[in-house]
């Protein structure tokens, strides 16, 4: 009886939380969005639900390889100026290994979501010279984040003023010229900025 009851409660958990079994595969494939997202990926390697080849062969992904496919995880997604066009799925925060991602000159609307502000791993996060709106989220979770480029875009709000905010001691190069944001430099977060070499703010409000 108490086996029936954990399998009853395991199931309706993850009927309620379907993010719970969002693979790799469904993770990227919700960069695939509308038609033409559909027109997109019939052009690249991979990038479809029917496709015979490994999510780690498709074009643009970079895998930490494991003892079959189910067991390798994506490190890096890099398609910089490669046509795509939608916006940053929050199923992309399940990629929990990922340590790269790279949309940069794509036609990516919207915010930058929390789950993937939330990506522990993350080292290089480049979504400039993009068509990005919504607020610059405050905090970054990864403590090895060490560049964050974002300019060419329309992000408002504030430069980072959480100081224990993981990616401050880490980051070595920010690009935030050419957006929307306000308001003065926090001297708390800068100085938490140990590892800082490049920071361009110009062309903000």
């Amino acid at each position: 009886m108490a086996i029936n009851n954990i399998m009853s409660h395991w199931s309706r958990s993850n009927s309620e939380n379907p993010t719970a079994q969002v693979t790799a595969k469904e993770a990227l494939l919700s960069l695939v969005q509308g038609t033409e997202g559909k027109a997109w990926s019939a052009s690249q390697s991979g990038w479809s639900s029917g496709s015979p080849l490994s999510v780690c062969q498709w074009e643009g992904i970079t895998c930490k390889i494991g003892f079959n496919d189910s067991l390798s995880k994506v490190t890096s997604i890099r398609l910089p100026n490669a046509g795509l066009s939608g916006t940053i799925p929050t199923e992309l925060g399940q990629l929990t290994y990922l340590e790269e991602f790279n949309l940069k000159g794509n036609l990516i609307r919207g915010s930058i979501p929390s789950e993937l502000a939330n990506l522990k791993q993350l080292n290089h996060l480049d979504l400039s010279d993009c068509l990005l709106t919504g607020t610059l989220p405050n905090r970054f979770e990864s403590s090895t984040l060490s560049m964050l480029l974002l300019n060419e875009n329309g992000l408002s709000g504030h430069f980072f003023n959480d100081e224990t905010s993981p990616h401050l001691t880490s980051i070595q190069e920010i690009r935030l010229e050419n957006n929307l944001l306000t308001g003065t430099i926090h001297s708390p977060t800068i100085l938490q900025m140990g590892n800082l070499n490049t920071l361009s703010l110009s062309q903000n409000e």
